[in-house]
């Protein structure tokens, strides 16, 4: 009915008490998200503030984030934070605008804030970067729903065997893929620039 209609029907002031449109101040949730792909888990940052996973980390944003090991004794990990440290360097003054890493620790029962933080603070990571813990279980959720699983039980449970896999995409767009982060920096920043 437009607005003629309503004003001979004598509910103009109907008009008048309807509250305005309100842009939502979040983006839709994606199908991705709704399929369970990113479960909206809690975490905790390297600087011990509390988060959500979809909601607060990767809803509307281009993100790349990947599980490590603190620890790692294979190399693995020590040489992708390095590589992804240098493609963020690459990615310059939109890393923290409107792109994001994030890395999770597969030992969250040891590796605390305060440790990441150090672990953040000895690659001078820069803005833009979060290194994550959380419940044990929470984690385990996350790697499971992004497909990262050994199907061999004993290899699963082992944070040891870890595959070196970033996965990179938009939330906005619904695009997603995967790169090593033992790829060369620019591959990995070229990745996350034409998504």
């Amino acid at each position: 009915m437009n607005r003629r209609g309503f004003l001979a029907l004598g509910l103009a002031p109907l008009l008048a008490a309807a509250p305005a449109a309100r842009p939502d101040p979040l983006p839709p949730v994606s199908l991705n998200a709704r399929r369970g792909f990113f479960p909206n888990l809690p975490l905790v940052t390297h600087e011990g503030k509390p988060v959500r996973f979809y909601d607060d980390l990767i809803r509307g944003r281009t993100v790349l984030f990947n599980f490590f090991v603190l620890g790692c004794t294979e190399g693995r990990c020590p040489v992708g934070t390095a590589n992804l440290r240098r493609a963020q360097e690459l990615l310059g003054e939109r890393m923290g605008r409107d792109i994001f890493f994030y890395s999770i620790t597969l030992q969250p029962k040891a590796d605390t804030p305060a440790r990441l933080k150090d672990y953040a603070e000895a690659f001078e990571i820069g803005p833009g970067w979060m290194f994550l813990t959380g419940d044990p279980r929470d984690v385990d959720r996350l790697r499971r729903s992004q497909g990262y699983v050994d199907p061999d039980p004993a290899r699963d449970r082992d944070p040891a065997n870890h595959s070196g896999m970033a996965r990179y995409g938009s939330d906005r767009l619904e695009r997603w893929a995967s790169i090593s982060v033992r790829s060369p920096p620019q591959s990995i920043a070229t990745a996350i620039l034409t998504l």
